[in-house]
């Protein structure tokens, strides 16, 4: 194997055991996750557990793709390597597709997220599970109720309405007067900040990507002509 194969080989393959690493950390980052918000678990049942298992999933999957990449290169397999090459180009086109949304049908999606807001608003009054989980995005955005502390019909609100320093100070404790803004308005303000950075980024990793592509397809070309020669 030339020096211009060698050279590809131990590229992908320290690009791969850096990217195995990351999904490792990931991986840890939603177990941790998981364990601290075992005491809550059981109280929202289910509701918010989807966070930290996707974390752990997408760390499962680089770490996957990465393992076939690491153990592709430096074992020099032509069907591993082939096998990392087909799963990275899959992953990129699931990137180039949510960008595409992200940029194409943000209105949409915005609509959707404020609607499931004020869908689960609504649920709360009869569901102790949702109403939970609503005042677990309000401590999370700093919001308060569906539009604002009107929703509560009340001038005493709860404390996950405000933010801690402010109610801790206030000798009333959270009411009207220093109270977050509502949660629908929050979501949509935090969408359309975030929406076109993550599309972006997303590009851009597509694009490191499809360089790792082009690594792993040459050594499988290389791999397979060696293959050949000494058949």
């Amino acid at each position: 194997m030339g020096c211009g194969t060698s050279f590809v080989k131990y590229v992908l393959f320290f690009f791969n055991l850096v990217v195995a690493l990351l999904g490792l950390a990931i991986i840890g980052v939603g177990v941790a996750f998981l364990l601290n918000w075992s005491a809550v678990k059981d109280e929202l049942k289910g509701h918010l557990t989807v966070a930290p298992w996707v974390f752990i999933i997408i760390g499962a999957v680089m770490f996957v793709i990465a393992f076939f990449g690491c153990c592709g290169a430096i074992r020099e397999s032509h069907c591993m390597v082939v096998t990392y090459a087909i799963f990275l180009l899959v992953i990129i086109i699931l990137q180039v597709v949510l960008a595409i949304l992200l940029f194409t049908y943000g209105n949409t999606i915005k609509d959707g997220l404020v609607l499931s807001v004020q869908k689960l608003w609504e649920k709360r009054a009869h569901d102790p599970a949702s109403d939970e989980v609503f005042k677990n995005i309000e401590e999370q955005l700093q919001c308060c109720g569906k539009d604002g502390s009107g929703d509560y019909h009340s001038v005493s609100l709860p404390p996950s309405c405000c933010k801690k320093d402010t109610f801790i100070s206030n000798t009333l404790g959270c009411t009207v007067t220093n109270a977050e803004v509502g949660c629908t308005s929050k979501v949509a303000e935090l969408y359309e900040k975030w929406n076109k950075p993550i599309a972006g980024f997303a590009i851009g990793v597509a694009c490191v990507e499809v360089v790792g592509a082009l690594f792993a397809l040459c050594l499988a070309n290389s791999i397979r002509n060696m293959d050949r020669r000494y058949a």
